[in-house]
């Protein structure tokens, strides 16, 4: 049985975070299985119930786990091939659940003057440098989405070395192994004709229709960290974000 290393630095909710999250993408969890209880997680795991607490609502904030009040944690069912945009989880993160295969082609990354729009969204001056990743993301195969993130230098630094510049590992996910955790986002989308350089990379000819998503995310403290402006092709990839009643509806 998977166990809680009590000498690690890693926080106890991340761990249990780690062991149930590859538990469900293993299938020992199927999608629409209820999780152990709360009361049984810190019992299993000898763990407080906060911490168990902090563990669901993370794995709930990434799109594995759906919280339903007086009924308990279930895991999250959603078609293969689904972007769900209202979670925290990246593109890469939510493909590859080992049905799908996401190839990223990394076509700059490195320190630029940001355009204006992405100096705008995080709260720079005007022309100030900031590191860009620009990617391609294909999905079995298909070109998917083009993409290009924007963040401040300092957040940027924190993929020098990394396999995220090399298309083989999540950015999400190494940023916040680096303390940069999504505390809220806005996203918006709408359909837009292609332009273009994301025509050329998506296959489509300029002005064919393509969704643009645009994303600015924020920790805990309210600062932005990452903005990004994604092309997708939604027959490729569909954009999908789940409703859930909240408490009084």
């Amino acid at each position: 049985m998977d166990a809680i290393n009590r000498t690690s630095a890693e926080p106890y909710y991340q761990q249990l975070g780690r062991i149930l999250e590859q538990r469900i993408k293993s299938k020992e969890l199927s999608p629409g299985q209820r999780l152990p209880s709360e009361s049984d997680l810190c019992r299993t795991f000898d763990l407080s119930r906060s911490t168990v607490r902090e563990t669901l609502r993370s794995l709930q904030e990434q799109g594995l786990i759906r919280m339903i009040p007086r009924r308990g944690a279930f895991v999250a069912e959603r078609n293969s091939g689904d972007w769900m945009l209202q979670v925290t989880r990246g593109f890469f993160e939510s493909e590859v659940d080992g049905t799908r295969t996401v190839d990223t082609t990394v076509f700059r990354s490195g320190l630029e003057p940001l355009p204006r729009e992405a100096s705008d969204a995080l709260g720079l001056e005007p022309g100030a440098a900031g590191f860009i990743l620009e990617r391609l993301r294909c999905l079995d195969g298909k070109p998917a989405v083009y993409s290009t993130n924007f963040m401040p230098p300092e957040v940027g630094a924190v993929l020098a070395g990394t396999d995220v510049l090399r298309g083989t590992q999540s950015l999400n996910q190494t940023l916040r192994a680096a303390g940069y955790q999504i505390s809220s986002a806005r996203r918006e989308v709408a359909a837009v004709g292609a332009p273009e350089l994301p025509a050329r990379f998506l296959g489509l000819d300029v002005r064919d229709p393509v969704l643009l998503i645009r994303s600015l995310s924020r920790g805990a403290d309210g600062r932005p960290f990452d903005y990004y402006r994604s092309y997708a092709r939604s027959d490729v990839v569909t954009i999908a974000v789940e409703a859930q009643a909240m408490d009084g509806d």
